[in-house]
């Protein structure tokens, strides 16, 4: 159970000249202790310690009565609260005593708080969240060194993993800020000076949803930050990238151009193709799968952007990918992956990373295969996805199934990536049979 004194603290450099020591409220809790201080200074021979009674300073009895309240006030607290607390760490219930009994407001800054929100999501397992939400709050910084006038440079972390926990670096602490001082005028200006730096017209708004998920996480945590949402008046509307599909004819054209085998073009054209056969898969899917996925003839997967939604695939592997996995098959460990696109020891936190990286090197060889084949189009990983849809719904093959070979949530994500493409062809259709000639 947590215990609580009135004492003095005696620490050397808490010391004044003339010998006073803080009176301050000891916690005792976990092992541990901490000190909120009352911000008095006494001689020991001002404070009595069987009774509480403050003497030989300016408002003496003042003093006494406040501190004697206080302290019944956390020990009935603390009392009525037992269960609760004894789950608690020591810093929560500090803070929390400070925040109720001293009106001291906590320090909740949003690198802080991010760390904490981050490393629970590391603990899940989701890294490319972690990634994703901590590249949010680089661009934060980032702002926060505009404002000072200071030079834009990389960053390439923010955080350092101690002890199982995400802390900030000391170097970004001018750069922190509370999460109540991220008022509506703060985010309307970080968002026009993400819209002044950046090309995408969504990059902005998935860095300010990143943002208010990490002080969502928080306002659920902590009551005084309940009602503070600034975010929720600001516009993150998500733009769809219009699919920029190639032809069943730019596949076949690709399949036949003459390439050396065993280059980094060769492996790319490789690669375009087996995720073109297994429904348009995403590259991170293909370049995690491991050798025990592979068994008669199959691959079996879940797809790691929704695994948490139960998305489990198994595909029969068709003759031109059960070729290319042939090629790859080399005697690996079970657990070892089937292509050689990340390496073996690459670590859980790391792999996403690592995977942006090798992307980024198969759209530049996927680029190159384009302009030897003549396809005036740029080739992406998003590109093989957007040709199997744009494919099967040529050959009238129902969304429903379409969307679900995706793994898409629903027939509704489908469509609004999809539906103008599909509008499109409808009207065409509509329109061709009106003004025929007769």
């Amino acid at each position: 159970m947590a215990t609580i004194k009135i004492t003095l603290d005696k620490r050397a450099d808490h010391t004044t000249k003339d010998k006073k020591f803080p009176l301050v409220l000891r916690i005792g809790h976990d092992r541990k202790t901490r000190d909120i201080p009352f911000n008095l200074h006494l001689k020991e021979s001002q404070y009595d310690f069987s009774t509480g009674k403050i003497t030989g300073i300016l408002n003496a009895t003042r003093h006494t009565k406040r501190t004697r309240k206080t302290f019944s006030d956390v020990d009935l607290w603390i009392d009525e609260n037992e269960g609760e607390i004894k789950n608690w760490e020591m810093a929560r219930l500090k803070s929390e005593i400070e925040q109720h009994f001293f009106k001291k407001s906590p320090s909740r800054t949003i690198l802080n708080y991010g760390g904490v929100y981050l490393n629970r999501l590391r603990m899940e397992g989701r890294f490319s969240t972690v990634d994703s939400y901590e590249s949010a709050l680089k661009t934060l910084v980032k702002y926060r060194r505009h404002l000072k006038g200071l030079e834009n440079k990389p960053i390439k972390t923010l955080y350092e993993i101690k002890d199982n926990k995400m802390l900030p670096l000391d170097e970004f602490n001018d750069f922190d800020m509370e999460i109540k001082a991220i008022d509506y005028s703060f985010v309307r200006n970080f968002k026009a000076y993400l819209i002044n730096r950046t090309q995408s017209k969504n990059t902005p708004n998935i860095y300010l949803r990143s943002i208010q998920a990490i002080m969502n996480d928080a306002a659920r945590s902590f009551q005084d930050l309940s009602n503070h949402k600034p975010l929720s008046k600001i516009k993150k509307q998500s733009f769809e990238n219009a699919p920029a599909p190639i032809t069943i004819e730019d596949i076949n054209t690709i399949r036949n151009l003459e390439l050396e085998p065993n280059t980094p073009i060769w492996h790319t054209r490789n690669y375009l193709l087996f995720m073109f056969n297994n429904m348009g898969m995403n590259h991170f899917d293909m370049a995690v799968i491991k050798r025990f996925q592979f068994e008669d003839d199959r691959i079996k997967y879940f797809r790691k952007k929704t695994h948490y939604e139960g998305d489990y695939f198994s595909v029969l592997q068709s003759d031109e990918a059960l070729e290319i996995i042939k090629y790859y098959l080399n005697d690996q460990e079970d657990n070892d992956y089937l292509f050689p696109i990340i390496p073996n020891s690459t670590t859980p936190e790391r792999l996403h990373r690592v995977n942006k990286d090798k992307v980024k090197l198969f759209n530049k060889y996927a680029s190159r295969i384009a302009e030897l084949v003549g396809i005036d189009k740029k080739i992406t990983t998003y590109t093989i996805r957007d040709t199997w849809t744009n494919i099967g719904l040529d050959m009238g093959i129902d969304i429903r199934k379409i969307s679900s070979g995706l793994g898409h949530s629903s027939v509704q994500v489908t469509e609004k990536h999809y539906g103008k493409s599909v509008s499109t062809k409808i009207l065409d259709e509509i329109n061709a049979k009106i003004t025929q000639e007769s």
